[in-house]
């Protein structure tokens, strides 16, 4: 579970709205320990604070928040700050435009809103543009592509696929248009394996096998049922996946 709330009186930035869109997509309830993510805007100031319950949905924030580009700033100390487990903080080339200050959570923007702002898309055909911009938001073609190449969890087989994400490999921020809607780009994954493939705590050698970073230990992996066992599925495994894994090996797993 998930829950949110603004501190009144601070400014909140413009990446906000992607941030609330990410929180949105989660759709697992569930329950265990509380922690706490605190957001920083761009002058210092912590603006927003997420508590979570449970790995899963801690997991889920966190990945999301590094692929939009914050980076936390508690990622390696042992001590909390504020009370909180996770402080993000924006990268400069994230500065935006601020919205007033306010106390209650921003309206998310229609996905053409946020998109349309990119100069690349705008260059797109009218119907490639569109197909873009469902793919981000989760809805699109990208995801039916994962779904019917896959058909299920591309590592356990699961085919609860309300449940199942649909992961860029090579991750959104770093891919070009093409790269963003290709079938060889993307894993179906469970949300826990999901989690932790999008935060770089896991990775897959060039046959599919599992890697894992040495900051995720074999107890916490344990409680999150990723196995050391655990592979891609051989058959399904192509050699256009073998670009997109050698940049996640390299760009995003934490070795």
């Amino acid at each position: 579970m998930i829950e949110s709330k603004y501190i009144e009186g601070v400014l909140v930035p413009e990446f906000d709205s992607e941030v609330s869109r990410k929180l949105q997509s989660y759709e697992i309830e569930g329950g265990g320990n509380l922690m706490k993510i605190a957001i920083e805007n761009f002058d210092g100031n912590a603006y927003r604070l997420i508590s979570t319950w449970g790995l899963g949905p801690y997991f889920h924030v966190v990945q999301s928040l590094h692929e939009l580009g914050l980076r936390d700033s508690l990622d390696g100390k042992f001590e909390s700050r504020n009370g909180t487990d996770a402080w993000f903080v924006p990268s400069a080339d994230m500065a935006q435009p601020v919205h007033e200050p306010f106390s209650e959570p921003l309206p998310l923007d229609q996905a053409s809103d946020i998109l349309g702002k990119l100069e690349a898309l705008q260059e797109l055909p009218e119907t490639e543009r569109k197909s873009v911009i469902l793919s981000r938001v989760g809805q699109g073609e990208f995801r039916s592509k994962l779904i019917d190449y896959w058909k299920g969890c591309a590592v356990t087989g699961a085919a609860c696929i309300p449940l199942l994400k649909a992961s860029h490999i090579k991750p959104w921020r770093d891919s070009s248009n093409r790269e963003r809607l290709d079938v060889f780009n993307g894993l179906l994954l469970s949300p826990n394996l999901d989690a932790a493939f999008d935060a770089g705590f896991i990775t897959f050698d060039p046959a599919g096998r599992i890697l894992m970073s040495h900051d995720i230990g074999a107890g916490t992996a344990y409680q999150l049922h990723i196995s050391p066992k655990s592979r891609i599925a051989p058959k399904l495994l192509a050699n256009q996946h073998q670009a997109y894994l050698a940049h996640h090996r390299e760009a995003v797993f934490r070795q």
